[in-house]
């Protein structure tokens, strides 16, 4: 808030861009003029199915489909894809990590598509055949065991079946990349915060809304382009503008799912029917974002240790209050830096004199080994924000060995992400009463996955995946998953009036006011859905784009809803249940969820037969929607202060450090009860 106040004050832009279109000739379109895309694609299935009645109450069915799918073009040739495949560029940075390099190779992006007789956006995938396989078995036991189990006269069916799919994509894909994409047919310069200052750099004056960008200070505007089209390759970490920028993978392939049910159904007596299943599915090939250039956790040739580990030393280190002095020298500093390091990124990166002027702002101890200079910049930093002490080194090095020479993140849609489901489902009917149906069903799942967005999802959005480094620690429970579900639903007639139980010779009258009433409902409850963990409110330890959640120390215990003291030391402890994410940690993923959803819907209905016509009905109706006007706790406030970390929250001491918004909730689920009376006339 004081930050917003300020800046209104001031009244000047903190950060800005210019954005340009272009022609399919590479010409620069005016301001204000559209550039149509027109994508298209083409799609067969073929697909062949067989049943065969083995027995006369067993039946096999079997079938395949083969699928195929032209990669999705624009037709007018606006289509550009990079030269070197993500996939592979993301490996030959990881191998090279290894060794104790950086893979610093440009990457360049060229014409794609058939409009421009060139390769397409991304590669055919000819691998879609879908066998599927399924089974219905009707036991037909006449008596012993066997029969009181499964019943007489084919009471019981067991069901199963298996099946291999593949998802169809691309297509939002390609929309999604020409959109964002600011090497292609488009481009943006953005002049980014920490440009200007309020004294010698003062910024540019926010004048009104619709204050034309192209004119501001720094923006240079573009001449025609050509292709292959390259961002500017700057080997001197200070001059980099470390860009964050979103792009598509040329190897994807289609995502391919295993799924798998049996089911046991069973009729009972008086029309009852029990239904339960298992069902499973498997998926592979998911499409998911990561970053492609994520920071190298660089691994020391001489020592085996990588950035990950000694980092995580000094955080550790960092927690605990160790003075710079006392730190101990790593193998990896050592051997991976200068020893004059200290010096080298006081002058390179704070601009500070040498020797070290006790006057800066900011300056190392050029007395300090490589370990403690590399300590000491964490800690004179933001704390934990172990990326920006990597760009630190880098500008002391004056050259990479974290970063990628074009880009300080590049958020590419690849094959990569996994997901597993089980369920198992209970089902009970009641189908053939005269005044009573009703229907019954339970379902206890688990769904996990790597990410959980969808192809719409923006670049470092739900379907990201912080650190693919270590993907693995992105699998956790689907944002999606709900662990318990009950539904059920009934019809009651009620059993008064003529021809019902009670009341059954009752006259005109009479009947006419107890006979005819319908008592319906429906149930909804489940368990509530995961929700995303607190975060870094201000610091980047893994990724330099995107924040670690935090790690839990201890369980987070559940707070009591009302208010007072009580509350308040519960939600002290909660805040203290985490600690910041260290180096290479992407922090706890799904492991908090919000309250469950419960529901319950019901109708009273009344009809009126009419005196001069049995064809034709009055009905009168009353309805309620969440009769017990329940209304569980929503959305969480997202914001850095409405669930973000202080720096050490473990040793937060008063429960006025705390965000006053901190976990607190901004919506409900549901509605509140809503009541309504009909009247419906049929004839």
């Amino acid at each position: 808030g004081v930050q917003n106040a300020v800046t209104a004050l001031i009244g000047r832009f903190s950060q800005y861009s210019g954005n340009f279109l272009f022609g399919h000739e590479g010409n620069l379109l005016p301001i204000g003029t559209p550039s149509e895309r027109e994508f298209a694609t083409q799609e067969y299935d073929v697909y062949g199915q067989d049943s065969w009645k083995i027995r006369p109450h067993f039946t096999l069915t079997y079938g395949l489909r083969y699928t195929i799918s032209k990669p999705v073009y624009e037709k007018n040739g606006f289509e550009v894809r990079t030269d070197i495949p993500l996939s592979d560029v993301f490996r030959l940075r990881q191998e090279a990590a290894a060794r104790g390099e950086n893979y610093v190779k440009p990457l360049t992006l060229v014409l794609s598509g058939p409009a421009n007789n060139a390769d397409p956006l991304y590669s055919w995938d000819k691998n879609n055949f879908q066998p599927r396989v399924a089974f219905a078995w009707s036991p037909s036991f006449r008596s012993g065991f066997l029969g009181k189990m499964f019943g007489k006269n084919n009471q019981s069916v067991l069901r199963g079946g298996f099946a291999i799919t593949n998802d169809y994509y691309g297509q939002q894909l390609a929309v999604t990349f020409d959109l964002n994409n600011t090497l292609g047919f488009s481009s943006s310069d953005t002049i980014a915060a920490n440009t200007f200052n309020v004294t010698t750099r003062p910024a540019p004056l926010f004048t009104g809304f619709g204050q034309a960008v192209r004119t501001l200070p720094r923006i240079t505007i573009p001449g025609n382009i050509s292709f292959p089209r390259t961002q500017p390759f700057e080997t001197d970490p200070a001059l980099q503008q470390a860009r964050i920028e979103s792009t598509l993978d040329s190897k994807l392939v289609a995502p391919i799912n295993y799924s798998w049910n049996l089911t046991y159904e069973r009729e009972l007596p008086k029309g009852l029917v029990i239904q339960t299943s298992y069902i499973g599915r498997i998926a592979r090939n998911l499409i998911a974002s990561r970053d492609v250039m994520a920071l190298n956790n660089l691994v020391d040739p001489k020592s085996g240790m990588d950035w990950y580990t000694a980092a995580g030393i000094l955080e550790q280190l960092r927690r605990q209050g160790v003075d710079p002095s006392q730190v101990p020298q790593l193998p990896f500093f050592a051997n991976m830096l200068p020893a004059n390091i200290a010096e080298l990124m006081n002058g390179n990166y704070f601009g500070s004199s040498f020797p070290c002027d006790p006057e800066e702002d900011f300056c190392i101890d050029t007395g300090f080994n490589q370990t403690q200079a590399v300590y000491a910049v964490a800690l004179g930093f933001y704390g934990n924000d172990w990326t920006d002490t990597q760009d630190v080194i880098e500008d002391g090095l004056g050259r990479n060995i974290f970063f990628h020479p074009q880009y300080g993140a590049l958020s590419a849609f690849s094959s990569i992400a996994r997901s597993n489901y089980h369920a198992g489902t209970l089902s009970i009917r009641e189908r053939l009463g005269r005044s009573l149906t009703m229907d019954f069903n339970y379902t206890l799942s688990h769904s996990f996955d790597d990410a959980s967005g969808l192809q719409t999802s923006t670049a470092f959005g739900g379907a990201f995946i912080l650190n693919p480094l270590r993907q693995r620690d992105n699998y956790s429970s689907s944002d999606f998953d709900v662990r318990h579900i009950i539904n059920a639903n009934a019809v009651w007639e009620m059993p008064f009036g003529r021809g019902r139980r009670f009341f059954s010779g009752a006259g005109g009258l009479t009947n006419a006011l107890i006979g005819g009433w319908q008592l319906g409902g429906i149930f909804r409850w489940n368990s509530g859905l995961p929700i995303f963990s607190p975060y870094d409110d201000a610091r980047w330890a893994t990724n330099w784009n995107a924040q670690s959640s935090g790690v839990r120390i201890k369980d987070v215990k559940t707070c009591p809803t009302q208010g007072g003291k009580l509350f308040g030391a519960c939600l002290l402890d909660a805040y203290k249940s985490w600690r910041g994410a260290f180096p290479g940690e992407t922090g706890d993923r799904n492991v908090l969820r919000l309250p469950g959803y419960v529901n319950l819907d019901m109708g009273l209905s009344k009809s009126f037969d009419m005196p001069w016509s049995e064809t034709q009905k009055l009905q009168i109706r009353f309805e309620a929607f969440n009769v017990t006007n329940t209304q569980r706790m929503g959305d969480i406030d997202s914001s850095r202060s409405g669930f973000g970390l202080q720096l050490d929250p473990d040793k937060i001491t008063s429960l006025s450090d705390i965000p006053s918004n901190w976990s607190n909730f901004t919506a409900i689920q549901g509605q509140p009860r809503v009541m309504q009376l009909g009247v419906r006339f049929t004839f």
